[in-house]
């Protein structure tokens, strides 16, 4: 399992990456949407104002290609931001899960009594299940704010 500190690094690199693609992306859409208004521009230009078809240097037709090709672009690159950061945080979170314990070549299960505690004392028994397992029962036997009670004066 990594430390502390690789995982905070993680962390950091993760939200890094996060605000990069943020930024990246919201620039995509921005100009997604120039793009979307210069064309209702050339359409407008065209059929309201009888402009001719190629009157902002290329023709409607080139306008309608290009315009396409480049939002298709920015939504693929999109794409490739959001597999990109979710691959990582599944890396990071893979990395995060405990391994697998074992002594003598046995497997390690463990079980803690009440579940999900943490502090205090407790008691370690071993249990061996067969050959290729053994179980740890960790069993609370002095509370945390039992150790460290507040003294009064």
């Amino acid at each position: 399992m990594p430390d502390i500190r690789e995982n905070k690094d993680m962390r950091t690199l993760e939200k890094g990456l996060s605000e990069l693609y943020s930024r990246i992306s919201m620039i995509l859409i921005l100009l997604t949407i120039i793009l979307i208004v210069w064309f209702l521009i050339l359409l407008a230009g065209v059929y309201i104002w009888d402009y001719s078809g190629d009157w902002a240097f290329l023709s409607l037709n080139s306008w309608i290609l290009l315009l396409s090709v480049l939002i298709v672009i920015f939504i693929l690159i999109n794409f490739v931001l959001y597999y990109r950061l979710k691959s990582f945080d599944k890396k990071r979170i893979e990395e995060e899960k405990p391994k697998p314990e074992f002594i003598k070549g046995r497997k390690v299960h463990e079980y803690t009594f009440p579940k999900h505690s943490e502090g205090g004392i407790f008691s370690r028994t071993y249990v061996s299940i067969d050959e290729h397992n053994v179980l740890r029962l960790r069993i609370l036997m002095i509370k945390p704010d039992e150790l460290w009670r507040k003294k009064e004066v």
